[in-house]
């Protein structure tokens, strides 16, 4: 048996393994965008004072006892975020903040605040809020909305689906009322809009 001519392979074999785990490690690390600067974050407010409300009316007879508001803030400028190299795309979050609920009867008065981050470069807005309706601690469905149910340019009257599967808006216009009402006999009817 040749020992030199065996011990040569066992290294040659030994020397491509390890070039070839270098490359599938380079080549992961690059497909990941693993060149580490992380998304930017908003600095909270400590003195916020400008505030919106909004209500959130829900149909009598419903299951829902309980409201839970956060605002959704989104980067208005990419240039401030780092650049995932290869892929040439941004870093960035979104930043999900509960806001404060009060409940009025079958109304929930839910308070917006506006300035809750200071300014930056990124210039962090508030793309919208997600109201989650609860049944005690059961989910029982989401309500999305936009910018433009806070800035005061339009009123939400929506037909809400119930026992959400996913954690995502389960409200549609209320011109689909007897369709989903038809579909689900827990459905209920919800109002969303700005108060002074």
């Amino acid at each position: 048996m040749n020992f030199p001519l065996l011990l040569e392979t066992v290294r040659s074999l030994s020397l491509r393994r390890h070039w070839l785990a270098l490359l599938f490690a380079g080549a992961a690390c690059a497909l990941q965008g693993c060149n580490g600067p992380p998304a930017p974050s908003p600095t909270p407010n400590p003195h916020p004072q400008h505030f919106v409300r909004l209500k959130i009316t829900v149909e009598k007879g419903s299951e829902v006892n309980r409201i839970e508001v956060a605002s959704q803030w989104v980067v208005s400028d990419l240039a401030c975020a780092p650049v995932i190299w290869p892929a040439g795309n941004t870093r960035v979050k979104q930043v999900n903040v509960p806001e404060r609920v009060e409940k009025i009867g079958d109304t929930y008065i839910a308070t917006i605040v506006m300035d809750r981050f200071l300014r930056d470069k990124c210039e962090w807005t508030n793309g919208g809020v997600d109201a989650k309706a609860f049944h005690g601690n059961y989910g029982v469905s989401v309500i999305a909305t936009n910018s433009d149910v806070i800035n005061g340019k339009t009123t939400y009257h929506l037909t809400c689906l119930t026992r959400p599967f996913v954690d995502v808006g389960t409200c549609a216009s209320r011109d689909e009322e007897s369709f989903y009402k038809s579909e689900d006999k827990n459905a209920f009817n919800v109002t969303v809009e700005r108060v002074p």
